[in-house]
């Protein structure tokens, strides 16, 4: 099974993007340098964020075995024996946030601290007690 960002909200990430860069050529054009700035702004940040989640998607692969997970520093795998998943809630900016918190030991190394990956709903693509609930299926198998 794989999670990651939906390909709807990448693609509509992508088109703001683009939408932010045309917006700011036109403003650049009529001379109102200081709004076609921020327009930029904006266009590089969701482009940005449009790349990060089509270069690392899926951002979790589970199998029988064990779990992957694609981050910025390259794929991360770890076999069940060594993985420790659970939901945790924080509460931020006056809503509470739910996610995905994946402790992945070194199998190599049983003296290292174990790597947390933490994901949320945007980088699974799906409600993280869902997700949980579905590694706990695969992991019992």
């Amino acid at each position: 099974m794989t999670w990651g960002p939906r390909r709807s909200v990448i693609v509509t990430l992508g088109l703001v993007g683009i939408g932010c860069a045309i917006g700011a050529t036109l403003y650049g054009r009529d001379g109102d340098r200081l709004g076609a700035l921020l327009l930029w702004l904006g266009a590089l940040v969701f482009v940005a964020v449009t790349a990060y989640g089509s270069l690392l998607n899926p951002r979790l692969f589970a199998n029988e075995v064990g779990v992957e997970v694609r981050t910025m520093k390259g794929v991360r795998s770890a076999e069940w024996r060594h993985v420790e998943a659970r939901v945790t809630t924080t509460r931020r900016l006056g809503r509470d946030t739910r996610t995905l918190e994946l402790e992945l030991a070194d199998a190599d190394d049983v003296m290292a601290d174990p790597e947390l990956v933490v994901l949320g709903q945007f980088e699974l693509g799906a409600e993280p007690d869902d997700v949980l609930a579905d590694l706990n299926r695969l992991r019992s198998s």
